[in-house]
């Protein structure tokens, strides 16, 4: 998915999202209504947050980030985002989005995706591990309430997720495919315990060859049109004792502007 297409998918919670990211914050307010100086031209604030006093003076919007080893005052290795909820106030004046959220509303969410956490990671190439934290009032910090793996990665396991970049780079003339076997482990935790899950799945992948009818079509279309597409196809079956037999197979076009990007359809079929 394009990522700005994907990032705009969050003003379906929140009306100001932000993200910390190095030593900048940096908050988008696209209506105008929260932020000071932001016009339609220039709808949002880049902070540099190791210079500034910003945590002090507005202590209720910068210290939430202030976990996972950010503290706000130093540059952070890595990316933060923050989503606060569109309530029925903000709601009712909003010029994004109608629909209001209540952290129950993100509760039950957290649920259905930890339900489809496993399926989630299966055709990913780089995500290894999806977590999901609470952060109850008057607690020091968020506590993991569920998380989805792939256990045990190896560079056997990283060479066969990339397959498809690697074979993006070219079509052959013979078609190339890889199979090899995920493991994954689900956990539930509550309190002190964790209820664990295991599951295992066979893949397998495929990217026709340049001379098959489907490679010759992506051909012409990068040529005659200069749309971006490879013949690749990948499916999966849960080979786990006592789990549902779950394939899937994506659609075996996928869409690859520049810079490398990817479009793709599913569908499951539950036997």
């Amino acid at each position: 998915m394009h990522f700005r297409v994907g990032f705009n998918s969050v003003y379906h919670l929140t009306d100001l999202p932000s993200f910390v990211s190095g030593k900048y914050v940096v908050l988008f307010d696209p209506q105008g209504a929260y932020l000071p100086r932001v016009s339609a031209a220039n709808p949002g604030k880049r902070i540099d947050f190791t210079g500034s006093s910003a945590l002090s003076f507005y202590r209720d919007q910068f210290s939430p980030y202030c976990a996972f080893g950010c503290d706000m005052q130093s540059p952070f290795s890595g990316t933060l985002f923050r989503f606060p909820l569109r309530n029925a106030d903000q709601a009712a004046r909003s010029k994004l989005s109608r629909q209001a959220y209540s952290p129950e509303d993100i509760s039950s969410m957290f649920v259905q995706l930890f339900e489809e956490g496993v399926l989630a990671l299966l055709f990913l190439k780089s995500v290894l591990r999806i977590e999901m934290y609470l952060w109850d009032v008057g607690e020091p910090e968020p506590k993991k309430i569920h998380s989805c793996s792939v256990s045990s990665v190896s560079d056997d396991t990283v060479w066969h997720r990339q397959a498809l970049v690697r074979l993006s780079k070219c079509l052959n003339t013979t078609a190339e495919m890889d199979a090899f076997t995920l493991d994954f482990l689900s956990e539930r935790i509550s309190g002190d315990e964790a209820k664990r899950q295991t599951e295992r799945f066979y893949v397998v992948q495929t990217m026709a060859a340049a001379s098959s009818r489907i490679g010759s079509f992506a051909t012409t279309a990068s040529k005659d049109y200069d749309i971006h597409l490879l013949p690749w196809a990948s499916i999966a079956a849960c080979i786990s004792e006592n789990s549902p037999n779950v394939i899937f197979n994506i659609l075996c076009l996928l869409l690859l502007p520049q810079p490398p990007l990817s479009l793709s359809l599913s569908r499951a079929y539950t036997h």
